[in-house]
């Protein structure tokens, strides 16, 4: 199953502080931020974390740098780091859907489906048209044999996501497991069109 979209859920969503900054000589938590979602897309992992520890020292508030920061941390398979800042980010701004989308996929790295779940459901309350959501509880739900409750997951992310080649590809998986083999073969054709690299 396929999950790899929600690895930046947390930075979507993030780009009205990018916008939003003008030149400055002082650095401000903003330019730290905004540095570490540009290492972030560059790949640069580390560069990023250490950007976004910056805008924390700063601003021990600044609950974004929470989020892309366990959203890093989780990159670097630091799961329980990763729950941390999301917890952290939570704890400042309950409306924080994406920090409780990101802990879900943490969680369930660990192990803890009934975690992710729970968060996953709250993400989904604060922000209904979250796709990699609906997707990655899709995935747990498939796990669990849900089949069902997983297709009506992927099929709401594709509505939301109409080229969301994961979901494509993870609904046919379950189709598969459903035993509608041609419903199946449409899917993963449709996700390999979108994206050969699922083909791996």
């Amino acid at each position: 199953m396929r999950r790899t979209a929600v690895l930046l859920l947390a930075l979507a969503g993030l780009a009205a502080d990018v916008a939003a900054q003008q030149p400055v000589r002082t650095p401000t938590p903003i330019t730290y931020f905004n540095a570490g979602v540009a290492k972030y897309r560059q790949g640069d992992l580390a560069g990023a974390l250490a950007e976004f520890d910056r805008a924390i020292q700063m601003d021990p508030n600044y609950w974004k740098a929470y989020t892309s920061r366990g959203v890093v941390k989780r990159d670097m398979h630091d799961l329980d780091g990763a729950i941390q800042d999301h917890s952290r980010a939570i704890q400042i701004n309950p409306g924080d859907s994406a920090a409780y989308s990101s802990r879900g996929v943490a969680r369930n790295d660990k192990g803890d489906q009934e975690g992710a779940l729970a968060d996953y459901a709250t993400a989904l309350q604060l922000n209904p048209k979250d796709a990699f959501t609906f997707n990655n509880r899709g995935t747990i739900r498939t796990d669990r044999k849900d089949l069902d409750g997983a297709i009506a997951d992927f099929s709401r992310a594709i509505e939301l996501r109409a080229n969301y080649a994961e979901a494509f590809f993870n609904r046919s998986v379950a189709k598969r497991r459903k035993g509608d083999i041609d419903g199946a073969q449409a899917d993963r054709a449709k996700a390999l069109s979108l994206d050969p690299r699922l083909a791996r």
